[in-house]
């Protein structure tokens, strides 16, 4: 192996690198500016503020008698059913 093909190649890597880290820093710089663009753009046109719904308030929300969420719309037989299911698994998963 002669000098001329080592500097060769590390010639090659080392402008494969800089090209490599020139691509990834101007891919995030454009990121960061996309990303400053839209936050000026929400400020200058605000939206109307949802009003969060139940299940986003918090735990104790709403609390039926047995301490589990309750959410119109699911049948209290298909919550106890997944409860069970979670239940087994834990107990199984412990073995």
């Amino acid at each position: 192996m002669n000098s001329g093909s080592v500097a060769s190649l590390l010639f090659e890597a080392g402008s494969l690198m800089l090209i490599g880290m020139i691509f990834v820093f101007s891919f995030l710089g454009l990121l960061i500016v996309g990303i400053h663009l839209i936050a000026r753009f929400c400020e200058a046109f605000p939206g109307e503020i949802a009003e969060p719904s139940a299940h986003l308030k918090g735990p104790s929300a709403n609390l039926s008698r047995n301490n589990q969420a309750v959410q119109p719309g699911i049948d209290g037989n298909f919550i106890a059913a997944i409860s069970a299911a979670i239940h087994t698994h834990r107990q199984n998963s412990k073995k």
